[in-house]
């Protein structure tokens, strides 16, 4: 039985091996030192009398009797990770680690503040907040969760999406720019002005505006600044050095306080959704749903149109 129980943790590394592309690769994504994977692997070909890996200094690559059995182990793995789990819940309390990637925009906005929030209520779970450029990623073992906004369709089967909310934008600039554009109040006042460009937008210099009655109209603008990070957009805004696409989240306070001005108020970019995914082949921990949930009431707060 020991031999067996040995077993089914190389098993395991080699599929994380595997999974990973190589040893390296596989080193960093778990913590373990590349020497202990190596010695796991080899152990396992040992115990069952195949080789798996094809051992090249150029190439990484399975036999194929090392296919199939990556094919069985991530089964394996999956339901140990599942089992690992539902003991973990039966303490009734999140527990454990819980990594989620998320726009640094948002981050700075909303979600940092829940996440700090949900670290102080949940002490014994160990939450890591990646920061991203907002640009949708393949999911992959480095985190469980992803922060995710898009104005597109979801259609990857593969993953689980849960609508969060629905986060309304508008078109913002600072005070002296508003008065030097006369005051636009629709798309074609703001023909060729000066704008921030958002590059993960499919279109920098072309944008689409939604009227008062649901109609659309696109507007032609003159680029001046673009970068992948609405932080920093706003900062542009700020500035003075164009009119920029904001969520109204991030603009309200600058609003407030006088510092940027809403520009044609009846007309606003597409509204963008906000979804939380992980793998469907991967069990959401209690320290994912608890977070989850958290999210979800920490947007109403903010008064974002919920899901």
């Amino acid at each position: 039985m020991d031999n067996v129980l040995l077993a089914v943790e190389d098993l395991v590394s080699f599929v994380e091996v595997a999974d990973a592309g190589g040893f390296t690769a596989a080193s960093r994504r778990t913590g373990i030192p590349k020497s202990r994977l190596s010695r796991r692997v080899a152990a396992l070909e040992s115990f069952l009398g195949v080789a798996l890996l094809h051992r090249n200094a150029r190439r990484f690559e399975l036999t194929d009797v090392g296919q199939r059995i990556f094919l069985h182990g991530q089964a394996v793995r999956a339901e140990t990770q599942t089992a690992i789990s539902v003991a973990r819940e039966s303490l009734e309390s999140p527990w454990g680690q819980l990594r989620v990637a998320c726009p640094a925009a948002i981050a700075a906005s909303l979600v940092g503040r829940i996440a700090l929030q949900f670290s102080a209520r949940y002490p014994r779970v160990t939450l890591s907040l990646q920061t991203t450029d907002g640009r949708l990623r393949p999911l992959d073992d480095t985190v469980d969760l992803v922060i995710q906004p898009t104005a597109q369709p979801l259609t990857d089967s593969s993953l689980v999406a849960r609508r969060l909310a629905t986060v309304p934008y508008g078109l913002f600039a600072s005070p002296a720019l508003v008065v030097a554009l006369n005051t636009p109040e629709t798309p074609l006042a703001l023909s060729r002005c000066a704008a921030v460009g958002w590059s993960i937008t499919a279109s920098l210099a072309r944008w689409t505006l939604i009227g008062p009655q649901n109609e659309s109209a696109d507007v032609e603008l003159d680029v001046r600044f673009v970068s992948d990070n609405l932080l920093l957009n706003r900062e542009a805004a700020l500035q003075g050095l164009g009119v920029v696409q904001l969520p109204r989240i991030m603009a309200a306070s600058f609003v407030a306080s006088g510092q940027l001005l809403q520009v044609a108020p009846d007309w606003v970019p597409p509204a963008m959704h906000i979804y939380a995914l992980y793998p469907s082949r991967r069990h959401l921990t209690l320290a994912g749903r608890c977070f989850l949930d958290m999210l979800e009431e920490g947007m109403k707060d903010a008064a974002i149109t919920p899901a």
